[in-house]
C-alpha cells in the first residue's frame, strides 16, 4: 500500500503542485495575477535563482540528483526527480530571501510535510498529525 501512496504523492506534489507553485511565483499561473498577495518573485531574481540552481547542481553528488536542466530555457525538461530535489532541498535556500512572509513559511511547512512523507519511516505521532498538517496547509494555499 505504501507504494500507492508514494505514487499518488509523486503526482500530486512533485508534478502538479510543483508546477503550480512555480507558476504562482513567476506570476503566470493560469492567467491569474497575484491579487492582493505579494508572492511573485521578479524576473531578475529568478535569473539569479536559476544561476544558483545550476551552480548547486554541479556540486551535488550524482547519487543524489542528475544534472538539473536550466529553469529558464528548459523547464519542460524538468523530471519529477528534478522537481522533487529542487523543491525539497534547494528551494528553502534559494527562495529564503526572495519569497516574502507568510509565503516562505508556508513553503517550509510544505517541505516539512514532504520530508515526513518521503522519509524512511513515520512515527505514530507523525501519521496522526499528517492529516491535520495537510489540511491546514491546503487551507492556507487556497487563501
Amino acid at each position: 500500500m505504501a507504494h500507492l501512496v508514494l505514487h499518488g504523492f509523486m503526482h500530486a506534489v512533485y508534478i502538479n503542485l510543483f508546477k503550480s507553485l512555480i507558476g504562482l511565483w513567476h506570476g503566470d499561473y493560469k492567467g491569474l495575477d497575484s491579487g492582493t498577495g505579494d508572492y511573485v518573485i521578479p524576473g531578475q531574481i529568478w535569473c539569479q535563482i536559476r544561476i544558483e540552481t545550476r551552480q548547486a547542481a554541479r556540486t551535488i553528488p550524482a547519487a543524489f540528483v542528475q544534472s538539473i536542466p536550466n529553469m529558464d530555457t528548459d523547464f519542460s525538461s524538468f523530471t519529477t526527480e528534478d522537481n522533487a530535489f529542487w523543491l525539497t532541498w534547494l528551494a528553502p535556500y534559494l527562495l529564503a530571501d526572495h519569497l516574502p512572509e507568510p509565503y516562505y513559511s508556508h513553503l517550509l511547512d510544505l517541505i516539512n510535510i514532504i520530508k515526513v512523507c518521503t522519509g524512511f519511516g513515520m512515527t505514530r505521532e507523525e501519521i496522526s498529525d499528517m492529516g491535520t498538517n495537510l489540511y491546514k496547509w491546503h487551507l492556507i494555499y487556497e487563501e
